[in-house]
């Protein structure tokens, strides 16, 4: 797994996904109005070479967390519309290359109201579904966690189902809130206080260790200071 950080946080720098300020008149405003010196963006991982890398990636950690049984096994891989749903077509594939054959399943935004209503109606790929199968939660970037409880809201519709797991590209590490109300739990902590454990390839303390030596230090002083304010981890130079 370390190489496979390294070489995912390579392909984060090369494809333009990962961005560095270069000063704070370049910080990333978020939609909770914190200034960030550093953004992700998955979703600017759109070539052929990212969307191989991105498969490799989740299907190596989910592969991982199953012979090392940190998850139980599943039936359905579920992406939040709209980025979770490449993720979940990604892992699916990746999965089916190393002999694991899952299926996938995603939400609409709108509920479907013709044709063939009883496999797709809501949650795309449900007519596949049995009373009781287990579901894996899939996702890029978490922060607030507000689509992934939207996510888990929506899957009720389903009936009988257990969710197993949520498996992401990065974990932000960042405390719930806005700029003035800083909550003490973390996206991921709420999460599994639901006793649904959390994984990522990447977390910030990761990307922090990688890239540390090759930021300015004004530009490392504004990263270590974010966390000291927003993190439920500590940056250390």
């Amino acid at each position: 797994m370390e190489k496979l950080k390294k070489e995912f946080l390579d392909m984060l720098v090369k494809k333009g996904a990962l961005r560095i300020a270069s000063g704070t008149d370049d910080f990333f405003v978020f939609k909770s109005g914190r200034r960030s010196p550093n953004f992700i963006n998955i979703g600017a991982l759109t070539d052929g070479e990212s969307l191989s890398a991105l498969k490799k990636a989740y299907a190596t950690l989910i592969y991982n967390l199953l012979k090392e049984k940190k998850i139980q096994d599943f039936d359905f891989i579920f992406g939040p519309a709209y980025k979770g749903i490449n993720m979940a077509c990604l892992a699916c594939e990746g999965l089916y290359e190393i002999g694991i054959n899952k299926r996938y399943m995603y939400d609409r935004k709108e509920e479907k109201n013709y044709a063939d209503k009883q496999m797709d109606q809501l949650i795309v790929g449900s007519g596949y579904f049995k009373q009781g199968q287990k579901i894996l939660l899939i996702d890029d970037v978490i922060t607030t966690g507000g689509t992934k409880l939207d996510a888990l809201d929506k899957l009720k519709v389903l009936g009988d189902h257990k969710v197993i797991g949520l498996v992401l590209a990065l974990d932000r590490q960042e405390k719930m809130g806005d700029v003035v109300n800083v909550e003490g739990k973390s996206a991921v902590e709420n999460i599994e206080a639901l006793g649904i454990p959390c994984f990522s390839i990447l977390d910030m303390q990761d990307i922090f260790s990688l890239v540390k030596d090759s930021i300015p230090g004004d530009i490392k002083k504004y990263w270590i200071e974010y966390y000291d304010k927003y993190g439920v981890v500590k940056l250390h130079d």
